[in-house]
C-alpha cells in the first residue's frame, strides 16, 4: 500500500472530512506558487529531518514560513548539529513520500510529527498527500487529530 492510500485510509476510517486537488507534479514552494498559487494562502508545508538517534521529524508549517533549526533543536532535546534536513531520495525511499508530495503523517515508527503553532489559526489547510500530483484541503483540527502531530513553536521570527 502507498503512502498515499494509507493517508487516504487513515482520513477515512477517522471519518474525516477533506478534498483531494488533482493537479501536475509540483515539488517545491515555487512551484506550488506558480502552478497552484490558490494554495499559497493556506498552504501546510512539511519538511523531513533526520536525527542523528535514528527518529524522523516531519515538520509542518506555513508555506513561507522557514524552520529555527535551534527551535526544532531542543524540542528534540539535541544539539542543532544532531539534525538534518533529508535528501529527496531518503524522503522517497525511506519514507515513501513523493517529492512535493510530503505530508505531515507518523506512519511508520520512529516518526514525529510537529506542527508549527501558527498553523491553529488557519481552518482549511492543504497538505500533501503522498503524491505530488494531488493535494489535500482538510481542517486543521481534523488534521491534528489524525496525524499524531504536536503543536510547538517552529517558525522563525522574521
Amino acid at each position: 500500500m502507498t503512502v498515499y492510500d494509507q493517508i487516504i485510509t487513515l482520513l477515512k476510517n477517522n471519518r474525516v472530512d477533506f478534498e483531494l486537488h488533482e493537479h501536475e507534479p509540483v515539488r517545491t514552494v515555487a512551484e506550488v506558487e506558480e502552478k497552484l498559487p490558490f494554495l499559497m494562502d493556506k498552504m501546510l508545508k512539511t519538511v523531513a529531518f533526520r536525527v542523528k538517534d535514528g527518529r524522523t521529524i516531519l515538520a509542518g508549517l506555513r508555506g513561507h514560513d522557514r524552520i529555527d533549526y535551534r527551535q526544532l533543536a531542543a524540542f528534540c532535546g539535541v544539539n542543532r548539529r544532531a539534525i538534518a534536513s533529508m535528501s529527496p531520495q531518503a524522503v522517497k525511499d525511506d519514507l515513501g513520500f513523493e517529492v512535493g508530495g510530503v505530508g505531515p503523517f507518523a506512519l511508520q515508527p520512529n516518526v514525529i510529527v510537529l506542527l508549527d503553532k501558527h498553523l491553529a489559526e488557519m481552518g482549511t489547510v492543504y497538505c500533501g498527500s503522498g503524491r505530488n500530483t494531488a493535494t489535500l484541503a482538510i481542517q486543521f483540527a481534523d488534521l491534528l487529530r489524525v496525524c499524531g502531530g504536536e503543536m510547538v513553536s517552529l517558525a522563525r521570527d522574521n
